[in-house]
């Protein structure tokens, strides 16, 4: 397999080897073919696997507690309106969008800003701006 793909990036060694699959009886040289059967071997696993999860009566997800850590729901586009609405309508220092402004047009980037935000959650990455309070 390494062969394949050291010859794909043009790294194959000098004294390249012959590589065959060998599926049953038949065998294959072919370097694109063996590519494929073995995308495909993949591709039916995973499909079968969800099909196999997916007939499954206790398909509930359990997360498990840890009291040394925190979990973050995902924020949702009620909680944005919600904060929105809290806010007190002035010029935010180190931001150039007044918040009456942001309260106007609250349901027009409501989804925006909470995906904004979910997307900092999950890359755990935030701008400084978030960080001072």
């Amino acid at each position: 397999m390494w062969q394949l793909i050291n010859s794909e990036i043009g790294k194959a060694p000098e004294n390249d080897q012959k590589l065959e699959l060998r599926i049953g009886n038949n065998i294959i040289s072919n370097s694109t073919k063996i590519t494929e059967k073995y995308n495909l071997y993949f591709i039916n696993t995973v499909d079968e696997l969800v099909k196999q999860n997916s007939n499954r009566s206790d398909n509930k997800l359990e997360i498990k507690r840890c009291p040394n850590s925190i979990f973050m729901y995902p924020v949702t586009e009620e909680e944005v309106i919600s904060l929105t609405k809290s806010l007190k309508g002035k010029l935010t220092a180190g931001y150039v969008i007044p918040e009456t402004l942001v309260k106007q047009c609250i349901q027009l980037i409501k989804r925006p800003l909470a995906h904004i935000c979910n997307v900092s959650l999950n890359l755990r990455v935030f701008p400084d701006e978030w960080k001072t309070v």
